[in-house]
């Protein structure tokens, strides 16, 4: 927990006052002690949220680079194979018109399919490393709030995504394997109908994970700030943080009954 400049100074208020009265003991070093401690503790606690919102912005800024090298790598190479299929398509068009002429296209047929296959085989690999890279993945889990989930990780993995967007909340980062999933929200301003009240600013880090026996284990963590009228934003309570995270995993736990209490009375 961190304590506020304001327990901090009403701390020391209280005991100069307890100077001031007949009642108190004359030996107040220990408070002071004590006084000090928390004003080092409340230092300590700030510079690690500091570091956490470092860590957090260089972990998306490396997810996102990576989506984007994906998916320059698969757009290049899907363009060679459609561009390699047509002239190989052509060519045998051209073959079969010519049968009985001497072909002078089989080399390049040869060749053409060679290439088809270094091309398929250089998609397989791109492929199988950007799921390597998936399955690497790991997310530092400070603070948060986990759930264990009785249903599979696929069903889970859809109704995160519905419910974030009926929230309002825009996907930023995701990452996504047969066991594992990651969402990273943008940073939204709370309006009604919402899982918050007006007047806050909200992003969520949302990690799913395939359990034993079609259990999911679901992890959410909140940013949450509160916004003044003035236009200052102020972190929120644990206390709030914890009740916000709790809100959505309730809203997912409960869509997830209900879809599948439909689904059962559809058979």
């Amino acid at each position: 927990m961190i304590f506020s400049n304001t327990w901090v100074a009403l701390a020391t208020t209280t005991v100069l006052s307890c100077l001031l009265l007949t009642g108190c003991p004359e030996d107040y070093s220990a408070v002071l002690e004590e006084n000090k401690k928390l004003a080092q503790q409340k230092s300590r606690l700030e510079s690690i949220n500091q570091s956490m919102q470092a860590d957090k912005k260089v972990f998306r800024q490396q997810v996102d680079r990576l989506n984007q090298e994906i998916q320059e790598n698969e757009a290049k190479t899907r363009e060679k194979e459609a561009a390699h299929e047509a002239e190989l398509q052509e060519a045998h068009r051209t073959i079969k018109e010519l049968e009985h002429r001497p072909n002078p296209y089989s080399a390049k047929i040869q060749a053409l399919e060679k290439e088809k296959k270094k091309l398929e085989g250089e998609t397989k690999w791109l492929r199988s490393q950007r799921n390597q890279m998936r399955k690497s993945l790991v997310i530092q889990q400070v603070g948060g709030q986990t759930h264990d989930l009785p249903f599979t990780f696929l069903a889970v993995s859809v109704v995160v995504e519905k419910i974030l967007t009926k929230n309002g909340y825009t996907v930023l980062s995701s990452m996504q394997t047969d066991q594992k999933g990651v969402y990273i929200t943008d940073r939204k301003t709370s309006l009604p109908p919402s899982l918050e009240l007006s007047g806050f600013r909200n992003q969520y880090i949302v990690m799913i994970e395939k359990g034993p026996a079609d259990h999911t284990t679901l992890w959410i963590r909140a940013e949450f700030e509160k916004l003044s009228r003035n236009g200052n934003i102020y972190t929120a309570p644990q206390a709030e943080l914890a009740d916000i995270e709790i809100r959505l995993i309730q809203e997912i736990h409960e869509t997830l009954a209900q879809d599948s209490a439909a689904h059962a009375r559809n058979f």
